[in-house]
């Protein structure tokens, strides 16, 4: 009795977890009385206790748990229910990111020019043009990437003929005893692993130009690509591990679209996650023990800031945060890896056999 109690838990934790986080109670709670009822009827009909060969009768007839959630969550669209919070945050973070920058290069850019309202104007609506095609651009890349998520979401609970057409997968109970908890991703957290890889894919290979100390008429500095006097932050040393640091990423986009896929972690997959942490740890300790990581240095930007003393506190602050977060990526690193361990060793010891 008690097996069969954790297969309908699972079952519907399976379920619970392509439904919208805010109906998901109310749904659940549906289905375990839905279920329940049916194992009644069925205990009735047989005249026979609730065992686990008639849970595993019941969940089988009751359906797949992706085919179960989606009479829930109405048609497909793009960007389907189960990404879509994740898709809003994103958004409203690269939204607020690029509000800011936009705001910082109007005020760099109305301080540069004649303070006449016909410059002004023209300054301002060049910012505001400039902003909208910023917006579109990183709306467009943010939808391609979570349309592409959505896809392989939808994979996972399906097949395809040889007709092309989608097919439902043989579904099997059975193997809801295997998948237990540590052994369950969150789409959330890969969600936004993916994007974050992809966004430092685009920007150390296509815009290295934002990381730059900006400078105008020996008063006014900023962080990022702009008019003025630009010194580059970051030495041609840091941007030696870029390609290294690219592989990495396009790996671990790839390990979490196969995760979104399958749905759960595997021995394989978590394998190949502690190798890539352990890649980026090796990359980390290099960057440490090799030379300078930041390009400017306190005489060049003193030659116009006119402060010895206050660039050598800003290369100082550069060179010893930068550090600060390489030690920070070797330390988190290093605890998840013997986190994966330890998910992967009690995860197998969890699985029971068919």
């Amino acid at each position: 009795m008690r097996m069969s109690i954790n297969l309908i838990d699972t079952y519907v934790s399976e379920i619970g977890r392509h439904l919208p986080k805010k109906t998901r109670a109310d749904i659940e709670a549906e289905i375990r009385s839905i279920l329940q009822d049916m194992l009644d009827e069925r205990c009735q009909k047989t005249g026979k206790p609730v065992d686990e060969e008639m849970t595993l009768d019941v969940l089988k007839t009751y359906g797949a748990p992706e085919i179960v959630a989606s009479t829930y969550v109405g048609e497909r669209y793009l960007i389907g229910p189960r990404l879509y919070p994740v898709f809003i945050t994103v958004l409203r973070i690269a939204l607020m990111v690029i509000g800011i920058l936009a705001a910082m290069g109007l005020g760099v850019a109305v301080y540069q020019t004649t303070l006449s309202p016909l410059n002004t104007f023209d300054t301002i609506i060049k910012a505001i043009t400039n902003f909208g095609v910023s917006v579109i651009t990183v709306l467009g890349n943010i939808v391609l990437i979570f349309a592409i998520l959505e896809w392989a979401l939808y994979r996972a609970g399906t097949k395809v003929d040889l007709k092309g057409l989608p097919k439902e997968k043989g579904w099997d109970p059975r193997s809801l005893a295997k998948v237990s908890s540590p052994n369950q991703i969150k789409i959330g957290e890969t969600t936004l692993e993916i994007v974050g890889c992809f966004a430092a894919i685009v920007i150390f290979n296509f815009y290295p130009q934002i990381f730059g100390l900006g400078n105008l008429a020996g008063e006014v500095w900023y962080v990022g690509f702009g008019s003025g006097t630009i010194f580059p932050l970051l030495s041609q040393a840091f941007f030696y591990y870029i390609p290294y640091l690219t592989l990495v990423w396009a790996l671990t986009i790839i390990l979490d679209i196969v995760l979104l896929r399958i749905g759960r972690w595997a021995i394989i997959t978590r394998i190949f996650s502690i190798g890539l942490k352990v890649v980026n740890i090796l990359i980390a300790v290099a960057m440490l023990a090799g030379p300078s990581l930041i390009a400017v240095t306190a005489p060049t930007v003193t030659t116009v800031f006119g402060d010895a003393q206050g660039a050598s506190l800003l290369i100082n602050l550069l060179t010893d945060g930068l550090r600060i977060l390489l030690w920070i990526s070797i330390i988190s690193g290093s605890i998840d890896i013997i986190r994966t361990i330890y998910r992967t060793v009690t995860g197998s010891k969890r699985i029971l056999p068919a």
